[in-house]
């Protein structure tokens, strides 16, 4: 399968991201049959009441295009019963410098090919992709697999779509791949989204789940594998290895990388995109032939079974990835550049995540190149089956270029998540205009909206928006690359399924909670949207905001 996200623990975290009926459908490697993942129930949240809501007002100067604004008070409602609650919400003030901006039009180039830019592979070496969507293949036919003692597919995958492969330590499952990998005096990249159903440790002796070996049968002690060792990651060509400090978590999608430079002998291994190990010393790689095994030891070694579900395994053979390549395929869950509307559901990032557009128009010039416009009550953008979105412990980014067209007074919905892609269910509009026409972003404590209000906004002008939200800093507001205003830290209590995230209205979502969001459809251009399961440094926001 395709996709991706983080992690982070948190007091209230949901545990187990697909349960077993989420998982329904399971099909036989020796026997497939094309069907769909049940359905899920979630928990409704609702409109029932209103309350004051309590205000912190800090300031902040910003050389950024918006008219001064006021702390104000908004309404906020109760979740799923009758009973009153209070919504936190922190209101900045910015000192501002209105200038006008000119925008023209520009000629995009629409062909598939440029439309994606964080492909898999990326840039140079050879790539080995096996997306476990109910086949054991390479995607670029040359490295197929095969499977052992049946194991079976699962669906969803890690990013709530097509599949991923199951294997059982007790029925020793795994897969064999015949045509050999040449890793001999070359850099190398292993990666992939792994599930733990157990995550096994000793003091005494080491336990390991293997997600990718390849060894000689004939040589003694020429090998490469990538495993799980006493529960953490693990990458080796014999004695030249490396291991994390980190310990995986059982019941939880989470991604695991091994590099190597053969330029710089490095080894580093990584959690979720995160630098967990690194050993500046290793010689490289010296083996020539042999078995190559997937989630175990080849069976002369008999063992090293791992235990769990395996999606998006990716083999690069004389590349090491950078770091930023690493943390872009274990964070970056989608982005959508709006360019060209005739494929508008096109994900530039690594995972391809199709999306839906509906009455949408080009926008008479992007920010850079060209926009989506917003214009009509039918107007939306949605992209479902965002796994670690609907997690509590899982950290989440937004960041994206506005344009408004009409007076902001109005409202507006711009970015609404909903556990059902109508709209409803679990459900808040993250980003949206106050009836003042102040920005808002807003998360959920389990009890209320928590929200951020920023400033208020120009009509006709571009602005650059990013909410993050992590379980240490609570909701972050920022305006062109600046901090605006915060919350303090909070538990967000998430909806424990995979998540719509809807640009432009609510759909029918309209009785979700809103905070202080005048809720409505957003009238304005969107250009260069990102999701993330991270929360962006500054350094990150100011790189989105000047492009």
């Amino acid at each position: 399968m395709k996709i991706r996200f983080g992690h982070y623990t948190s007091t209230s975290a949901v545990n187990t991201i697909l349960t077993s009926s989420q998982l329904s459908t399971v099909t036989s490697l020796t026997s497939i049959s094309s069907t769909s993942s049940s359905s899920t129930s979630s928990t409704s949240i609702s409109s029932t009441s209103s309350s004051s809501t309590t205000s912190t007002t800090s300031s902040a100067t910003s050389a950024t295009s918006f008219t001064s604004t006021s702390s104000t008070s908004s309404s906020s409602t109760s979740a799923t019963s009758s009973t009153s609650t209070s919504s936190t919400s922190t209101t900045a003030t910015t000192t501002t410098t209105t200038t006008t901006t000119t925008t023209t039009a520009t000629t995009v180039n629409c062909l598939a090919s440029g439309a994606i830019t964080h492909a898999p592979g990326g840039q140079g070496g050879e790539s080995v992709l096996y997306t476990f969507d109910q086949t054991p293949n390479d995607s670029y036919g040359n490295y197929n697999a095969v499977p052992v003692n049946n194991p079976k597919y699962i669906s969803p995958g890690y990013n709530g779509r097509g599949y991923a492969i199951r294997l059982l330590s007790n029925q020793s499952q795994y897969l064999t791949i015949a045509n050999y990998m040449d890793f001999y005096n070359t850099s190398l990249t292993v990666e992939a989204w792994i599930y733990p159903l157990a995550v096994l440790t000793s003091t005494t002796s080491y336990v390991d789940m293997v997600i990718y070996a390849q060894t000689n049968t004939t040589t003694q002690y020429q090998y490469m594998w990538m495993m799980l060792k006493n529960g953490k990651s693990y990458g080796t060509f014999f004695y030249d290895d490396i291991s994390g400090s980190t310990t995986f978590q059982v019941n939880r999608w989470q991604h695991i990388a091994l590099t190597y430079d053969y330029a710089t002998t490095t080894q580093v291994v990584y959690i979720n995109g995160v630098v967990d190990g690194t050993n500046t010393l290793a010689p490289p790689c010296l083996i020539t032939s042999g078995i190559q095994t997937i989630g175990s030891y080849p069976p002369i070694y008999n063992g090293g079974f791992f235990n769990g579900y395996i999606d998006q395994l990716e083999i690069l053979f004389n590349r090491a990835k950078t770091s930023a390549e690493i943390l872009d395929d274990a964070t970056l869950v989608g982005y959508y550049s709006m360019d060209c509307l005739s494929y508008p559901s096109w994900d530039s990032g690594p995972n391809q995540i199709t999306g839906v557009a509906v009455g949408l128009t080009s926008g008479d010039g992007g920010r850079v190149g060209q926009s989506y416009l917003f214009n009509t009550t039918s107007s939306y953008f949605q992209i479902t089956g965002l796994v670690l979105l609907g997690q509590s412990y899982s950290p989440f980014s937004f960041a994206m270029w506005i344009r408004p067209i009409i007076s902001v007074t109005s409202g507006g919905t711009i970015l609404h998540v909903s556990s059902n892609a109508n709209g409803t269910g679990w459900c808040i509009p993250f980003i949206g205009l106050s009836s003042q026409g102040e920005i808002l972003a807003l998360g959920y404590d389990g009890r209320s909206t928590v929200q951020v209000t920023g400033p208020g906004l120009v009509v006709g002008q571009w602005v650059h928006i990013v909410e993050t939200f992590s379980p240490l800093n609570g909701i972050r507001l920022y305006i062109n690359g600046i901090l605006y205003g915060q919350t303090n830290a909070f538990v967000y209590n998430a909806s424990g399924v995979p998540m719509a995230a809807t640009l432009g209205q609510s759909l029918k979502g309209t009785g979700c909670l809103h905070g202080g969001i005048q809720i409505g459809n957003y009238r304005g251009e969107i250009d260069e949207f990102y999701i993330y399961s991270r929360e962006l440094s500054q350094m990150d926001i100011t790189t989105l905001a000047n492009p």
